[in-house]
């Protein structure tokens, strides 16, 4: 049993009530783990003093790590694992001796929760978790071609490929021939009143898809959203990003759990 009382927290900005408090403070309980895990909203221009002090505090042991933190913080941590150092990019912080450790569980969820077989896949969305996913799957899946959709595709033909085509918007020839379609954009979530009657393929385009296409859909927030309505109408398979969500929690707090078993020796 575990007797020392350590703080966690999730760090972000801004923060609407992160669902890893919760998950985190259930397994702590049933774990009988003393703890305070709390949401902290931290500016941007302030996570170096956040880092500082991460790393002074020892009752601070680890910090889930959301927007727009993933990819700063990547290149100020150590890294250990090959998923990780494939995303560059983070989503939680451990504190072991004089390091701080950054693990990409968000991946490993991912991963888990796609299939298996696919030769062409589209990306729609290209922020933190959409780039860390796309290089991620480049690494891993050498025979895989991939086609991402996002705004910035201008300034994003530097890291083009044999492999890869970027562009701003979805092409009929394209789509119908991918193998997954992957959203990693906003649309269809709660984050903004305006986002949840969006989605990001409309009813022409969905029309068009094959019907053994595979669409993940990061957006758990609301569970139903246009996308999926519109994904259950033309029966293709849909999954939202609950499952994710779920077995990113669970591995952070296996990683978690381990190092607090090695604090206590």
């Amino acid at each position: 049993m575990i007797l020392k009382k350590y703080n966690f927290s999730i760090i972000g900005y801004p923060l609407n009530k992160p669902r890893s408090v919760t998950l985190w403070r259930n397994f702590f309980k049933k774990k009988k783990i003393k703890h305070r895990m709390t949401a902290i909203e931290i500016e941007p221009k302030k996570i170096n003093f956040f880092l500082k002090n991460f790393k002074k505090d020892s009752s601070f042991i680890a910090s889930a790590v959301t927007m727009p933190f993933k990819e700063k913080i990547f290149k100020k941590v150590k890294t250990i694992d090959k998923i990780t150092k494939y995303a560059e990019s983070i989503n939680l912080i451990i504190k072991q001796k004089n390091h701080i450790i950054g693990y990409n569980t968000d991946i490993y969820g991912f991963l888990k929760s796609i299939p298996k077989d696919y030769k062409n896949i589209m990306i729609i969305g290209f922020g933190g978790t959409g780039k860390a996913i796309y290089k991620v799957l480049f690494n891993l899946k050498k025979k895989t071609s991939f086609y991402v959709i996002t705004s910035k595709y201008h300034s994003l033909k530097k890291i083009g490929n044999s492999r890869s085509i970027f562009n701003n918007k979805i092409e009929n020839k394209i789509i119908e021939k991918v193998d997954l379609i992957i959203n990693c954009t906003p649309l269809g979530s709660n984050l903004k009143k305006e986002w949840i009657k969006k989605s990001p393929l409309s009813e022409a385009q969905l029309a068009r898809v094959k019907k053994k296409c595979f669409i993940y859909d990061l957006v758990y927030k609301p569970e139903k959203t246009l996308l999926s309505k519109l994904a259950k109408k033309y029966k293709l398979k849909y999954e939202n990003g609950l499952q994710m969500n779920t077995l990113q929690a669970k591995k952070a707090l296996d990683i978690v759990l381990k190092n607090l078993k090695l604090n206590q020796t």
